[in-house]
């Protein structure tokens, strides 16, 4: 296939001009014309050149894009996204992008069709997801895009490339996700991934429990304000899920996922601890962090008996029919499990919940503080998409990634998964304002509280696996807070070396 000639540019270019000129025309007052019927020519003309600043950036990404593109023909992609069960919206974007981008390319001229092959996955086992990813690449079947493998391995395995060439080139394009966005795709200097959606940790409360301790309307509705104000603390909170439990309205006062994640190291963020240091690029363990860590779920489930000390291994399913059945009273959860309760069917009776039964029996707050005035708070950041190094158009790639987030297709997949929006223009956007109440409140908590954790280490999953292990014992009771601290910063000190830091 013959490359597109640069007449194509002139011939865009010429159309802009056009624009251009008749704006520029129009602006010249001939004689004679009244005042009214001049301002409102004006005015039109100031209207013509505040749509044409709109579109310029998408006319420069297509300028610089058409000379690397086959004149006519079909370019076949393909895209492997991941997540909940909420999430397909991941691939399906990416299947309106190509489109998107398709349509714009054949209006400068190119005569081709973009076929993208975009799989989607439910994941649960994610290093399962990860050796069908690694199989594929050895195979040289990658696909063009993938998500949900860890940015730090790929990129050290050379299974990525960097996009910083094509954030350089599209930097005015991709004004609308957040700067702090980019951020958490930096990795040694260089960007490696395109922000899909923003995760924020929610935690849940069961409204009509509380109802049934007695707690008044204004007493529930109080509740997210205090734990943000650091008056009402996990403790206080585990003396409310032992009067639950022990009135019969309960199972359990609490459960937390079954693996390890970030709604497991809030309580160690809270404490002031940090999991990786920015400056040396080492991992950390804070020793009194991980002791305040551990002490908590040491006390909810072996002193309280408020949480199962089973609880790590326990299926996702069980989990949610155990909290959205009303067996549970508080779960450490995040936003997207807003959606997926209205998309699964986890209640006995309802089976996938309106959001009306939720709004009238759930509430939400940030994660609690440790101690009465310590600091409550959520972490944040974005799922990513990646560009394999196996794809023959890395560019027209980075370009279908970002389009699957324009407010439309950003907002489809924030209603349906419950996921923040990645873009600043979502957040304005109608069908959004008028849907999503839930995200609107979420995201006002995490602007003021969200932290951003990114840990950048390629050895991050072996500590991950030994912080697992160990709060398996204190759950359990086999160790006590202080036995597991010094076991955990042993054995890290052992399997890690000069790559750890070990605070007091």
């Amino acid at each position: 296939m013959s490359q597109k000639p640069s007449s194509t540019y002139l011939i865009v270019g010429l159309i802009i001009g056009l624009i251009i000129g008749a704006a520029i025309g129009w602006a010249v007052t001939p004689k004679g014309v009244p005042e009214e019927e001049y301002n409102a020519v004006v005015s039109e003309r100031d209207a013509l050149r505040s749509e044409l600043d709109a579109i310029r950036p998408e006319y420069e990404a297509l300028k610089a894009l058409v000379g690397t593109l086959p004149t006519d023909g079909v370019i076949t992609m393909s895209a492997w996204s991941a997540g909940s069960p909420v999430d397909y919206y991941r691939a399906e974007n990416l299947k309106r992008a190509a489109k998107l981008l398709e349509t714009l390319l054949r209006g400068v001229g190119l005569n081709i069709t973009i076929e993208m092959d975009s799989y989607y996955e439910h994941v649960s086992d994610w290093g399962a997801w990860k050796s069908k990813f690694a199989s594929a690449f050895e195979a040289g079947e990658a696909p063009d895009i993938i998500s949900g493998i860890d940015m730090v391995e790929a990129a050290e395995a050379g299974w990525i490339v960097s996009v910083d060439e094509y954030y350089a080139k599209y930097k005015d394009l991709l004004a609308d996700i957040p700067e702090y966005l980019w951020d958490a795709v930096k990795y040694k200097g260089k960007m490696w991934g395109v922000p899909q959606d923003v995760a924020s940790q929610v935690f849940y409360f069961r409204k009509d429990v509380l109802r049934q301790l007695g707690w008044s309307e204004e007493e529930i509705e109080a509740l997210p304000d205090k734990i943000a104000k650091g008056e009402v603390t996990w403790y206080d909170l585990a003396e409310v899920g032992k009067e639950a439990v022990a009135k019969g309205l309960v199972q359990w006062g609490f459960f937390h996922r079954p693996n390890w994640g970030t709604s497991l190291e809030i309580p160690y963020y809270l404490a002031g601890g940090d999991f990786y240091d920015v400056e040396t690029g080492k991992l950390v363990l804070d020793k009194s962090a991980l002791k305040d860590m551990f002490t908590l779920f040491y006390t909810l489930a072996q002193v309280d008996k408020v949480l199962p000390d089973t609880m790590i291994g326990t299926s996702w399913r069980e989990i949610h029919m155990g909290f959205v059945n009303g067996r549970v009273l508080f779960w450490l959860g995040g936003s997207w499990h807003w959606g997926e309760w209205q998309k699964v069917e986890y209640h006995e009776t309802l089976g996938a919940v309106p959001e009306s039964y939720l709004w009238e029996n759930v509430g939400f707050a940030l994660y609690p503080a440790l101690e009465k005035g310590g600091k409550a708070g959520v972490t944040t950041g974005p799922w990513k998409y990646y560009i394999c190094s196996q794809s023959k158009y890395p560019e027209l790639a980075f370009l279908i990634c970002y389009f699957a987030t324009i407010p439309p297709y950003d907002t489809d997949h924030a209603l349906t998964s419950s996921h923040l929006p990645v873009r600043y223009s979502t957040l304005n956007y109608p069908p959004f304002v008028e849907k999503g109440g839930f995200l609107y409140k979420v995201s006002t908590f995490v602007a003021k509280h969200g932290m951003s954790k990114p840990i950048l280490h390629p050895k991050w999953g072996i500590l991950k696996d030994m912080l697992l292990e160990h709060l398996v014992k204190v759950e359990k009771g086999t160790l006590t807070p202080d036995e597991a601290v010094e076991s955990l910063v042993n054995a890290a000190q052992a399997e890690l070396g000069e790559e750890l830091i070990v605070r007091e």
